[in-house]
């Protein structure tokens, strides 16, 4: 995973989340990297399902912590993104793609438990068909999802860790929900596994070097 981080100066990258903070708690730690090492990173907001201008509000506090564009491809429709038929999940991810033209792209992992998930996983994997890109899944709550936390990559976020938390806390309306320790102990983990201090895991769905 390092040799493919080396090339992030002036690269894009485009980041599908299904809600407000999926990112920030998949993959807040890489997205902060990449930012901070030069590369212009987006991060799509598919669905704001209750309290939206809250949550927008949260959710573009949360990007900008982490440096990077917040966008809504979905700007319109409320709702549930299980609301949206496949058709048009993927038809407006073409169309963000088309124009940000990523050369890597994070999205929700196939295994996670949340339905919305899943849905703008294969919406994804879809809309990637034709571009020449990186992809790399996330599961959005490891703690949730420990069926499935371990994965094939790693990335060292020892330097960004405070901003990954940071973002997360930038959703006040779920921090009753929350314990942000959590993430910084499946951080540790995460870093035990691949010898550094605190890191996130991926699964690599397809890698161009």
């Amino acid at each position: 995973m390092k040799n493919l981080l080396e090339f992030v100066s002036g690269a894009r990258v485009l980041a599908f989340g299904a809600h407000p903070d999926d990112i920030e708690f998949g993959a807040g730690g890489l997205v902060a990297r990449l930012a901070a090492r030069g590369a212009d990173v987006v991060m799509a907001l598919i669905s704001i399902p209750s309290h939206r201008e809250e949550r927008l509000a949260e959710a573009t506090e949360g990007a900008r912590i982490l440096n990077a564009r917040l966008a809504l491809p979905f700007r319109h429709e409320g709702g549930r993104v299980e609301d949206l038929k496949m058709h048009q999940l993927v038809a407006r991810f073409d169309g963000l793609i088309a124009e940000i033209r990523p050369d890597l792209v994070l999205t929700h992992d196939p295994s996670d438990l949340h339905f919305d998930h899943r849905l703008v996983h294969q919406a994804t994997v879809a809309a990637v068909r034709r571009t020449p890109c990186a992809l790399l899944t996330f599961l959005s709550s490891p703690v949730m999802n420990a069926h499935a936390a371990a994965g094939h990559c790693f990335a060292d976020i020892t330097e960004t860790i405070d901003t990954k938390i940071a973002s997360i806390r930038a959703h006040k309306t779920q921090l009753g929900k929350l314990d942000l320790e959590s993430f910084r102990e499946v951080a540790r983990a995460n870093g035990r596994m691949c010898g550094v201090r605190y890191a996130e895991t991926f699964n690599v769905a397809r890698l161009r070097i």
